[in-house]
């Protein structure tokens, strides 16, 4: 900490960017990597492989869960000790993963990494706000999605390699090394926090119970059974909301939905990511119909996709200096239509080509609209909810990531692959058309946040 103090400002600013960005390529790394060894962990553990979806229904229901109520405490006990805390267990539950004895304790410590990821996800965007200048802030978010998008690409590659140079335990072990540099660099962050907000502790609970019941409602096989956990986690979602409405000091960050700016960006980020998923999950089912490639053949097709983020993020950076994000969110998911509509509508006899160029034209969208969307909600809120903007952000972007799971599902099961796969992509392009009007709408309407 003493030889970080003496280091030059832009050097310590460098540095503590270096962590968000680490500790957020570890927990993307580990989303990704870690589904392609299910099958590996088990046969290893002597397992059904339809009980191995519960290290993924772990973390994923922990980091929901976890979004909201440690953006909630960061705010409190401030940002860079929650970050970092979360990003030491996150590393930790990841070594212990990798050494877990049992296929019980493999679940659990993967729910607490699913913890550790909801910190990292909540504040890691918030701290770079108050890392970076203000004029460079649109720079800091085109930097981590960048991270995102190269780590998603990549994951499963890695994922992949980290299985042949050994066993499922080293793609658990993989990302902790990662987590690790973003702990060491951490000293460098700077520290925000508003003493005067008390927690909520009700309301945590209450959230962190029944939000988990969406995710787990996902795995039932029973429709009763599943319809029955959604009922309730809407429910008690419901009351929840009615609860806060009448406090002056709610656990929900419902004050940031009074800015309407805000309150498009988290609507058009829902609509976005539901038809990313969508799209995703169907392309590799319509790929193999259409054209019977393999998985690898099938992941040469797909690789375009996030390549595109990853190289129209920077031009979008420098754009955001010339245009108004609203235009850019609108233009980009106007491209991402226009790319699922291809998809939609282009016969199997066009050949491959097509495909590709379907593909390339929704990465090309979604880099448009997540830079200028992000600094948008960021933006909106006040700087002393940057940590409860990032919590919504992460909720709004799992939350339209499950409704394009849950449709994907629903059509596979209920039409042919061909027919599912063409119906999906028009479904799909009509969310990323609604995305366009609503960000558009945001043009028109003065940003920002509007107080008590």
């Amino acid at each position: 900490m003493t030889r970080l103090a003496a280091l030059p400002p832009t050097m310590r600013r460098r540095i503590g960017v270096a962590s968000v960005l680490f500790a957020m390529a570890a927990a993307v790394l580990d989303a990704s990597s870690v589904n392609i060894a299910l099958p590996s962990i088990a046969g290893a553990l002597q397992i059904d492989p339809s009980a191995a979806i519960w290290l993924v229904i772990a973390y994923q229901g922990a980091l929901i869960a976890g979004l909201l109520p440690l953006a909630a405490i960061g705010e409190r006990f401030g940002y860079r000790p929650t970050f970092v805390a979360g990003t030491a267990l996150f590393a930790l539950c990841a070594l212990a993963s990798s050494l877990a004895p049992g296929f019980v304790l493999l679940v659990a410590f993967r729910a607490f990494q699913g913890v550790g990821a909801a910190a990292i996800m909540a504040l890691g965007v918030a701290l770079l706000r108050h890392t970076v200048a203000e004029e460079e802030f649109g720079k800091a978010i085109g930097w981590n999605a960048m991270t995102v998008a190269l780590l998603s690409a990549a994951g499963p590659a890695i994922g992949a390699l980290l299985l042949g140079l050994g066993n499922w335990r080293f793609v658990c072990a993989g990302s902790a090394a990662l987590a690790g540099v973003a702990l060491m660099a951490g000293c460098a962050l700077p520290s925000q926090r508003s003493e005067g907000k008390e927690l909520d502790g009700f309301g945590m609970l209450a959230y962190a119970v029944i939000v988990p019941a969406f995710v787990i409602g996902i795995a039932q096989k029973s429709p009763l059974a599943a319809a029955s956990l959604w009922v309730a986690g809407c429910a008690g979602l419901g009351l929840l909301v009615r609860r806060d409405l009448l406090l002056a000091n709610p656990f929900l960050p419902l004050p940031l939905f009074r800015s309407p700016s805000f309150a498009r960006s988290v609507m058009a980020s829902v609509l976005c990511f539901t038809a990313l998923s969508l799209a995703l999950l169907i392309l590799p089912f319509a790929l193999h119909q259409r054209f019977g490639l393999s998985a690898q053949g099938t992941a040469l097709i797909i690789t375009p996709w996030p390549l595109a983020v990853l190289l129209t993020t920077p031009t979008t950076s420098r754009l955001l200096n010339r245009l108004p994000p609203a235009r850019l969110c609108a233009v980009g998911t106007l491209v991402l239509a226009c790319g699922l509509t291809t998809l939609a509508a282009v016969p199997p006899s066009w050949g491959i080509s097509w495909h590709v160029i379907g593909v390339i034209f929704c990465g090309v969208g979604f880099g448009l609209f997540q830079t200028p969307n992000n600094r948008t909600m960021f933006l909106a809120a006040p700087a002393e909810r940057a940590a409860s903007a990032g919590g919504v952000q992460g909720t709004a972007r799992l939350t339209g990531q499950v409704t394009g799971a849950i449709t994907a599902s629903i059509l596979l099961s209920a039409a042919t692959v061909e027919m599912a796969s063409s119906i999906a992509f028009g479904i799909a392009s009509l969310f990323a058309f609604a995305a366009a009007g609503v960000s558009w709408s945001n043009n028109r309407k003065k940003r920002g946040y509007i107080a008590d």
